[in-house]
Parts: structure tokens; C-alpha cells; sequence
């Protein structure tokens, strides 16, 4: 029982670290570059910190796909 909570305070912390990460990357890709022609494409944009964020052309506009820690693992957001 005890490593179950402890494992779920682990899980908490961790995603709290990732979204700290977050807000120290760069701001989403230019408007009117996501067009029909490209669109599922993903673009990754990296912090100086190692952090990441993948942007997903989707319906002519640029989404937050997931946020990434500096050892490559992502929470998708959609």
C-alpha cells in the first residue's frame, strides 16, 4: 500500500516538474505557416534548459501536442 502512494506522490512531482519545464520554451511557430498543405505536420521547438514542446498542424492552427522533460520522455496533451 505504502509504495502505491508513494509511487502516485512520485508520478505528481514528476508532472509538476514537467510543467515547471514547460513555460521556459519558446513561444508557438509563426502564424499562417500551419496551412493545408501541411497539415499532421509536428514541429518540435527545444529551451535552453533541454525542455521541449511538440506543436501538431492541425485545422490551419498550431496545437501543443505534448511537453517534453530533458530525457526525452513527453506527456501528450491532446
Amino acid at each position: 500500500m505504502k509504495i502505491r502512494k508513494m509511487k502516485s506522490k512520485m508520478l505528481a512531482l514528476f508532472a509538476v516538474a514537467l510543467m515547471g519545464a514547460a513555460g521556459t520554451v519558446a513561444a508557438i511557430p509563426a502564424p499562417g505557416t500551419c496551412t493545408a498543405a501541411n497539415q499532421g505536420q509536428q514541429v518540435r521547438e527545444y529551451a535552453s534548459n533541454g525542455s521541449s514542446r511538440i506543436y501538431l498542424c492541425d485545422a490551419n492552427i498550431w496545437q501543443l501536442y505534448a511537453i517534453c522533460d530533458t530525457r526525452g520522455r513527453c506527456i501528450v496533451v491532446i
